[in-house]
């Protein structure tokens, strides 16, 4: 799963070829604006991200907003259309041989990266070896069974890759940019500041706190782009960024469910910007480290989890606009099993789970306590998202009420992923998001606690392992519907994390951005040509 750990919401791509899964439904097209006037090239498009970048390396990046703005500088291999579809970027075609081990990519003879160079079959070569000997957390999961002595340059535009195995969905791994040998070759490659790709844009500002200038290739060889400068903010409070949006300094942004229920008929907000509502294949949860002794017993996660009131919480946070989830996989998925459901709020029940564990109130304090220990833990929240902090805060009194003390722990983007990634939290507020045709491998697979892969809770399962292992590598679509839907039971059963609910993103674009499209699971961004089309009055 080249899965992204976020603060709410993410985004992804993903790509299949061949596989036997049901064709994705038709495009759920939603357009910002239209005119008589037709596109337009030129002009300045104002992003918001919730949070600055830590790097721009393509391999090294970790972070959805990383993820977006590296979208504008790379293009990837293989592409996707608005429904999903695989379709040429970089690779200009490509044969699948030997039952899915083998792929003869084909590249783009036009395919140059932004300093001139052409992008050559030994840049892919490279790139595939950076992926596995850097540990890419984003891709290296994807290219674990590379066979690196047959994967070889054929000729300057031509590369064949070779893996020890097939798997049904194995062409999604090529949905990865090649990054350029004779550029990132010469120096420390985890310390690099240079950014050299092949897509439409590149890179001309990156100021402290957050700010970043991308300005349209002159020589790009696919069709370019109409908007000539793409500036992203970094903003990490939703109310300073919903007012930067009325003002009009920011021209896209994720917005909060309270903002979107308050604003979206009122006459003046609706004059200049429109809400664009999307489903995605995303799950918020609270992570918890079982490494932790709090949490190594199955009981007592489950009763945490009896005494979350996800009704209160969809109902009044949400205004509906969320759905509850059960397990890994979100209701639309075709991988979630139906029989599954989210368990319920039952504090009584909560406190006989706790009591069978071990934790009473033996002093009459109002708190559980166990051989002299109270029941209190931190949840690591990322700073500036109201949206996690009022669901925590909702949490908190939950638990408060069966005995239970959350202190919420908030810190900044940074800090909060390396704790994440170093495993040093106790509970943490967390989301992922889905691929479409998921392989939850890399954040449940007992070999990919970090720095392996994103098992950030160090899970471990044999039985859940055994379905994952079998699951990637079934090729008869309505087998691995059945081993994935025994996996989904299996890990509700265990509860690593409390699965909380499917949100809905909602988008403010400013009208006048043009042509504004959504794909299905994606959403607004990362597939062809998405926000390239877009123009701007």
């Amino acid at each position: 799963m080249r899965a992204r750990l976020v603060a709410l919401l993410v985004a992804v791509s993903l790509l299949a070829c061949r596989r036997e899964t049901p064709q994705p439904p038709p495009p759920a097209t939603q357009t910002a604006t239209q005119t008589a006037t037709g596109p337009r090239d030129g002009g300045r498009l104002v992003r918001r991200l919730q949070n600055d970048v830590a790097t721009l390396n393509y391999v090294l990046h970790t972070l959805e907003e990383e993820r977006q703005v590296l979208a504008y500088l790379y293009d990837p291999l293989i592409d996707l259309d608005q429904n999903l579809n695989p379709i040429p970027a970089t690779v200009a075609r490509w044969d699948v041989l030997d039952q899915g081990r083998a792929y003869v990519l084909h590249l783009d003879p036009r395919a140059t990266f932004s300093d001139g160079q052409p992008v050559r079959a030994s840049d892919v070569i490279f790139t595939l070896h950076k992926i596995l000997d850097e540990e890419s957390i984003q891709y290296a999961s994807w290219f674990e069974h590379l066979d690196r002595e047959k994967t070889a340059v054929v000729d300057d535009h031509t590369v064949r890759v070779v893996f020890k195995e097939a798997r049904p969905a194995q062409l999604r791994s090529f949905n990865i940019a090649p990054m350029p040998e004779h550029v990132y070759a010469k120096e420390k490659f985890d310390r690099t500041t240079k950014v050299v790709g092949n897509g439409p844009y590149v890179l001309k500002q990156r100021e402290r706190g957050g700010r970043i200038v991308l300005e349209r290739r002159k020589d790009y060889w696919r069709e370019k782009p109409h908007i000539q400068t793409i500036v992203f903010r970094a903003i990490a409070d939703d109310t300073v960024a919903w007012r930067a949006m009325q003002r009009g300094d920011i021209d896209v942004t994720l917005v909060g469910n309270d903002v979107w229920w308050k604003a979206k008929d009122d006459p003046k907000i609706k004059e200049t910007m429109t809400f664009i509502n999307i489903f995605q294949p995303s799950y918020n949860a609270i992570f918890w480290n079982l490494s932790d002794p709090l949490f190594s017993d199955v009981r007592v996660r489950r009763a945490l989890a009896m005494a979350f009131d996800r009704d209160k919480i969809i109902e009044e946070l949400y205004h509906g606009q969320a759905r509850p989830v059960s397990g890994p996989f979100t209701p639309d998925q075709w991988a979630a099993n139906p029989r599954v459901l989210p368990i319920e709020l039952n504090t009584q029940g909560a406190s006989a789970l706790l009591s069978s564990a071990g934790w009473r109130d033996s002093d009459n304090d109002g708190v559980l306590d166990r051989n002299g220990k109270m029941f209190e833990f931190a949840l690591l929240v990322p700073a500036g998202a109201k949206a996690i902090v009022d669901q925590a805060q909702v949490y908190q009194e939950s638990l408060r009420a069966i005995g239970v003390i959350m202190n919420i722990t908030t810190v900044d983007t940074s800090a909060y992923f390396e704790q994440m990634m170093k495993r040093n939290f106790q509970a943490s507020f967390a989301s992922w998001q889905n691929e479409p045709d998921p392989d939850p491998y890399a954040i449940f697979h007992s070999s990919q606690v970090p720095p392996d892969g994103l098992n950030v809770v160090g899970y471990a399962s044999p039985e859940a392992d055994a379905l994952m292992e079998k699951a990637r590598k079934e090729f008869d679509h309505t087998e691995r519907v059945d081993l994935y839907q025994q996996l989904h039971e299996v890990i509700a059963r265990d509860q690593p994390y409390l699965f909380m609910i499917q949100t809905g993103a909602k988008w403010a674009v400013n009208r006048r951005v043009q042509d504004v499209k959504t794909a299905p699971s994606l959403g607004l961004f990362l597939w062809y040509p998405g926000p390239r089309s877009w123009w701007v009055q």
